[in-house]
């Protein structure tokens, strides 16, 4: 849009997705040729590069940037204001970190658009059926991705759905047209119409993505799309559909809760990659084929001297959500008790450190003595959809439905844990208090907080850790209600001066 962006050219695949773009690309010194996509082996350059970048937007600060407006963390006397305008919330449309999402995704929805028009209209007459069949399936995977990104938007950049249909929704882009015409860039829409595209996509996806699910598949699969579409419904309140679709994955077999007696093989979901309840595990490799780490913002471990000292660290509540079931084998798996050397002086304090991703070895420089946080990306597990699945029973008013799927996440976790009865408004609070013990790091606690329109209110720091966070006085009583227009993220001022189209259609506050 208003920037000129470079990208190679097409064939050279592995980049292509990972140059900053906007919407519409437009090439500068470089011209696509017609023929860009002629054989299966193109198709499959081309998917190398898209497969990429998903990777890249589902990882990393891509993945924890919201977390960090929330009240899951403290910021320690370390912190040096890295994340510091989330959680602060003095975010403006000015802002790099909603830059860098809202462009990030607009540049992998211009490329699988790219794709998905060239894919249409190559000449495939001299193509086996084989490679006919090929192409269908990694068409299946681009729309896929296409309702993925603009999801992704869609929860960041607009209201919480229900109630809010007709307010602004994303621009929903399904052409590559590079274009100096702004008149032709596409308006926000209302926010019903950018879901009822993400569906339509979706049902794209199901027609032509018929890869068979498997646990830890490398690529997309059908299971990845029942699962993408439980998401969506859940946060649309279309809970028979977030109950068809998260019911069909929990009772397939195929991604069995790892044993509750083998906490070995639990902590191995994250330490060494194992795979078990993953439903999609994107593949990664030393040095070259790297996603995005976690280390130094939880865990900065100094090996040389032994010394740990995050930028953030959980808050009290946290702990004590884990610790309200004595023996829960998320909170040694997920956390580690440690002593960190904190600013001014050195100050010792022994608190939790969130421990999730400390990263897989074999992902790392094997002479490196310190935590990468470097692991292989999980974009869809097996208990998300137990946690759909348990809420959308409970919100569509079958409560002893509900209760059975939370019951069973949790005997999988708690030792010696019993059946427990739930209802109404207590069982939703159970509900949520799972997926944060679950799903806490892995990008889902900003749309939890807004579906369940929750207020942001930070608490007491770490029992005898009070010194260790940052301005104690004011984080320990941090507060936002729901309804504080920055639970909506300001569109980027440059998208606005761009588009004539979208230039009044700044979400309130900014």
């Amino acid at each position: 849009m208003k920037k000129t962006f470079i990208i190679p050219t097409i064939l050279t695949a592995a980049a292509l997705g990972l140059a900053s773009c906007d919407m519409n690309l437009t090439p500068a010194g470089s011209v696509f040729p017609e023929n860009a996509l002629q054989t299966i082996e193109d198709a499959e350059r081309l998917r190398a590069g898209y497969m990429i970048t998903f990777r890249g937007r589902v990882s990393g600060n891509m993945a924890y940037t919201a977390d960090l407006a929330s009240d899951l963390y403290h910021a320690t006397t370390n912190w040096g204001n890295r994340g510091g305008t989330y959680y602060n919330w003095i975010y403006t449309s000015v802002d790099g970190d909603a830059e860098s999402v809202w462009s990030g995704r607009y540049s992998g929805i211009s490329n699988l658009n790219f794709f998905i028009d060239k894919a249409n209209s190559a000449d495939k007459s001299n193509w086996t059926e084989e490679n006919i069949a090929k192409l269908s399936v990694y068409k299946g995977e681009a729309f896929f991705l296409r309702a993925f990104y603009h999801f992704q938007l869609a929860e960041k950049f607009c209201q919480d759905y229900e109630g809010n249909e007709s307010t602004y929704g994303i621009p929903y882009v399904k052409h590559y047209n590079p274009t100096s015409d702004q008149t032709q860039y596409p308006d926000r829409g209302t926010l019903a119409e950018t879901f009822a595209e993400i569906n339509n996509d979706l049902d794209s996806a199901e027609a032509y993505l018929t890869t068979p699910g498997a646990e830890a598949h490398n690529y997309l699969t059908a299971d990845a799309v029942k699962a993408l579409r439980a998401r969506v419904a859940l946060n649309m309140r279309d809970y028979p559909t977030a109950i068809e679709n998260a019911s069909a994955l929990v009772n397939s077999g195929v991604y069995p809760l790892v044993s509750l007696s083998d906490t070995a093989a639990f902590r191995a979901i994250w330490s060494v990659d194992s795979g078990d309840e993953a439903i999609i595990q994107l593949d990664a490799s030393y040095p070259d084929d790297l996603p995005s780490g976690y280390a130094y913002q939880f865990i900065s471990y100094d090996a040389n001297n032994d010394l740990y000292g995050p930028d953030y660290i959980p808050e009290q509540w946290v702990i004590d959500l884990y610790e309200e079931y004595p023996g829960d084998i998320r909170l040694n798996a997920n956390f580690k008790e440690v002593t960190v050397t904190l600013p001014p002086g050195n100050a010792e304090f022994n608190v939790w450190i969130f421990y999730k991703f400390v990263g897989n070895p074999e992902l790392k420089d094997q002479a490196s003595r310190g935590n990468s946080g470097v692991n292989k990306v999980k974009p869809f597990r097996i208990p998300e959809q137990y946690l759909i699945l348990a809420e959308a029973y409970a919100r569509n008013g079958q409560a002893a439905e509900a209760c059975n799927v939370l019951n069973t996440l949790r005997k999988a976790r708690i030792p010696g844990y019993t059946d427990a009865t739930y209802s109404g408004e207590r069982l939703l609070e159970e509900i949520f208090n799972e997926r944060v013990r679950e799903l806490m790091g892995e990008g889902f606690y900003w749309t939890d907080v807004k579906r369940y329109h929750r207020n942001i209110a930070r608490g007491a720091a770490q029992d005898g850790a009070r010194d260790a966070i940052y301005l104690p006085s004011n984080n320990e009583s941090f507060h936002r209600s729901w309804g504080d227009y920055r639970y909506v993220w300001p569109i980027p001022q440059e998208e606005l001066d761009a588009s004539p189209n979208i230039a009044n259609q700044q979400n309130p506050g900014y």
